[in-house]
């Protein structure tokens, strides 16, 4: 059994209204595997963390994890051959996982001759972002028959991502507790989408995948350097850029992710929900020109990196859900999403950044032909989001449009992002 945390709860609460958030992992791989080696592999990842090998149990004081006594075979299946390898990968992406049933994680083969895509599914009430690229790594190292880069660990705490902390932080974190309570009111004054990105009749969602090369990456990072810019910070700014030509007056808001796992104090692997939600506000007129917008994005990141906003936006939940029941946790949480959730996706466009994916995949080897990252399966979003994550010296970004959002939002969103960053 493995206790719910407090970000499982309120994502297994959200999941109504705001779609299954199941993440994908699609690889194409010069290799065929057996389905004994992927069933030892899966067999693997459920033992180093057991959270993938259990089901979610809703109980009134305590949501668990319970261990799924089914065989590890029922979450791996093989397709040898598909007739459409696109259309069967997208039958898979839109098939849900059945969390309070069977293991959250689900591993597909789609075998062409010597050749394989895996498709790796995992839900967001198990790990997020960094948490998917951990199970990727335990896996491929699992199948490689290769030992894992860094230590496993099992832990799914708070306190157990913040180690690294100390007791003379505690003031630091205080006062950025008390200033997060700010943040919401900070979002109601940004400025509210105007030109809304194309509507759809679909009841499916879409996506699509971009790559900026290596030479254009370069660049970015060059244009970055006098500022102190990060490339995180140049898709930042891009998004803000975006914002000026869909809304009219006011501050530019873009809400992004940060890993906690910074604050561990050692390098780990873990599945869990550690990553906090943080949003830049950026001055309407500090988006005048390019330059200009990234330096300021530059800043403000820089001041958030020094202080520990990240961990601050989990104290409040975490202290709230230690003493109160998770049943009443599930009951509010729909409340509080037109309160704190809407109005910051009604202003700020959603980007969030799974770091560099090279390491992790390294047991592949040269028989990694591409990666793509699918999801998180959202819905009742009228934007797309973005996620982006660097492998072999390019950058890549998964654009992802929920139900109602036509495929039109995809370029609109791409046509624009490409110019942002070119600028």
């Amino acid at each position: 059994m493995t206790p719910a945390q407090i970000a499982d709860v309120a994502l297994f609460a959200s999941t109504q209204r705001y779609g299954d958030l199941t993440i994908h992992a699609v690889l194409d791989v010069r290799r065929r595997f057996a389905r004994s080696d992927l069933e030892r592999a899966v067999q693997a990842v459920t033992q180093a963390f057991p959270v993938l090998g259990s089901r979610y149990a809703p109980g009134f004081w305590r949501d668990r994890w319970l261990p799924v006594d089914a065989p590890i075979a029922d979450s791996v299946h093989v397709v040898d051959e598909p007739a459409d390898l696109e259309t069967e990968t997208a039958a898979w992406v839109r098939r849900p996982l059945a969390l309070t049933r069977d293991r959250p994680l689900r591993l597909v083969s789609l075998a062409r001759g010597e050749r394989s895509t895996l498709l790796l599914s995992v839900s967001h009430l198990a790990v997020d972002g960094a948490g998917m690229a951990a199970v990727g790594h335990v896996l491929a190292a699992h199948l490689y028959g290769a030992a894992p880069s860094a230590p496993v660990d099992a832990r799914r705490t708070l306190a157990s991502s913040l180690e690294g902390l100390r007791w003379y932080h505690v003031a630091v974190l205080a006062r950025d507790v008390l200033a997060s309570l700010l943040v919401p009111l900070r979002i109601s004054f940004a400025a509210a989408r105007e030109r809304h990105f194309t509507a759809g009749a679909t009841a499916e969602p879409s996506w699509r995948h971009v790559t900026i090369g290596a030479v254009d990456l370069e660049r970015l990072k060059a244009r970055g350097r006098p500022v102190g810019a990060t490339v995180n910070d140049a898709l930042i700014a891009a998004l803000a850029r975006i914002s000026v030509g869909r809304t009219r007056r006011g501050p530019l808001a873009v809400i992004y992710t940060m890993d906690l796992r910074r604050y561990a104090g050692s390098p780990r692997l873990t599945a869990a929900n550690t990553s906090s939600i943080l949003s830049v506000v950026v001055p309407r007129a500090a988006v005048a020109d390019p330059a200009a917008t990234l330096a300021v994005v530059a800043r403000l990141t820089a001041r958030q990196r020094r202080s520990l906003v990240g961990p601050a936006f989990f104290v409040m939940p975490s202290a709230f859900g230690l003493v109160t029941p998770h049943a009443w946790v599930r009951l509010v949480t729909p409340w509080i999403h037109p309160l704190l959730i809407e109005p910051s996706l009604r202003r700020g466009l959603v980007f969030t950044n799974v770091g560099r994916l090279d390491e992790g995949l390294s047991a592949f080897g040269a028989d990694l032909e591409r990666v793509r990252i699918i999801g998180p399966n959202i819905a009742g979003v009228n934007a797309p989001v973005v996620v982006a994550f660097g492998l072999r010296g390019e950058l890549h970004l998964q654009l992802f449009a929920a139900p109602g959002l036509a495929v039109a939002a995809l370029d609109e969103l791409e046509t624009e992002l490409r110019a942002g960053l070119a600028e």
